[in-house]
């Protein structure tokens, strides 16, 4: 499996906004995020531009998965500041692309492989929400990019775990999305499949897109990732995998810790 065209996607905005020389900036500070009075993130503070992939590390309950919600814009009672190229999250919607656990996906709903890579156009439709002749070329050209031609017309239960993450990651290129926050991708998947997105991750990260992903296998952190932040629901470590990502930092990571009700 492989031959994916990431880096030729035919789309001149993308190309022109996506090189990792003028860092599209992500800005977390002082982030705090509570759900009720249990504390999940606490102080967490880091900056990163386009063209990196970056390993998110940690326990179960560490605060990955919801980290990555809050960059999506899926938590809304926090405190602290997240901006995208000084904007707001808010007001960035577009230009980031959440992809959830697997278990958090409704297979059985009822689209096609087309159906959900046009979803990623919906951002950029305007009020009227009028369908362009430019949206189907960048739908077409997702799809093409991701090797997902013979699978268009085939619902989402009828897929694999490896082609239903493709998928996925076509709707992602669709949106013309800055940033992608993967959750876990990698679970369930057989090992081609694995390769596939591994190869398929640096590819989007050599062309320029900022990648954030839950992951839990250590063994493989570096040769999957250039940076690593590494969380405890506070930050542990954070920075390029050959700096921070010791043995020290790993028990930090995966030290016991209480749970914490209010910070």
């Amino acid at each position: 499996m492989g031959g994916f065209v990431v880096s030729t996607f035919p789309i001149t905005e993308l190309g022109e906004s996506h090189r990792p020389e003028q860092h599209h900036l992500l800005k977390v500070e002082n982030l705090h995020v509570h759900y009720g009075k249990i504390c999940a993130l606490k102080n967490i503070n880091f900056e990163i531009g386009c063209g990196h992939c970056v390993g998110l590390l940690g326990q179960n309950g560490a605060g990955k998965s919801t980290l990555l919600k809050t960059l999506a814009g899926l938590n809304r009672k926090i405190s602290g500041t997240v901006t995208w190229s000084g904007k707001k999250l808010e007001d960035a919607k577009a230009e980031i692309a959440y992809l959830p656990q697997k278990d958090q996906m409704d297979p059985t709903f009822p689209l096609t492989v087309r159906g959900l890579v046009e979803l990623g156009r919906y951002p950029h439709l305007g009020p009227r929400k009028k369908w362009r002749a430019v949206d189907s070329e960048i739908v077409e050209a997702a799809i093409e990019a991701l090797k997902l031609e013979d699978l268009v017309g085939r619902r989402l239960f009828q897929l694999s775990g490896g082609q239903l993450q493709r998928v996925h990651i076509a709707r992602a290129l669709a949106q013309e999305a800055h940033v992608l926050l993967l959750d876990e991708p990698y679970s369930g998947l057989d090992e081609p499949s694995q390769d596939f997105l591994s190869e398929l991750l640096r590819d989007l990260a050599q062309n320029g897109r900022l990648l954030l992903v839950c992951h839990h296998d250590l063994k493989a952190v570096p040769q999957l990732f250039d940076t690593v932040l590494m969380l405890n629901r506070g930050m542990v470590a954070f920075g390029p995998v050959d700096e921070v990502y010791t043995p020290e930092g790993v028990a930090k990571t995966f030290a016991k810790r209480e749970d914490v009700s209010h910070v």
